[in-house]
């Protein structure tokens, strides 16, 4: 994300995730588009492109994953407190993706 929490678009990388995976899903060439995605979330950008044909590329939990922690950014946005929701929405998504990579912690 941009490295200003209250100025990266969370409808606009939404939008460029949505339709980078639409594309590859297709078999659309993606290297000219995405600007945005590229720009701000250039980690997001390059781990789709390289794992979506991969076996371990499951796309509705990485969507799931990626709303959960979108909706934390736009806590953050909105929040009057931003260290604290900083920190609340840290720890929320972390208990998450703990619990579904850490096998002793599966539920």
């Amino acid at each position: 994300m941009s490295g200003n929490i209250h100025n990266t678009d969370i409808k606009k990388i939404k939008k460029e995730v949505t339709d980078l995976i639409n594309d590859l899903d297709n078999g659309c060439g993606v290297t000219n588009k995405y600007h945005y995605l590229k720009n701000t979330s250039k980690s997001l950008y390059d781990y789709i492109v390289k794992e979506y044909d991969t076996p371990r590329f499951n796309k509705e939990f990485f969507t799931n994953n990626l709303e959960m922690m979108l909706k934390g950014i736009e806590k953050i946005q909105k929040s009057n407190d931003i260290e604290k929701t900083q920190h609340e929405a840290s720890i929320l998504i972390g208990e998450k993706l703990a619990s579904q990579f850490i096998p002793q912690l599966k539920k």
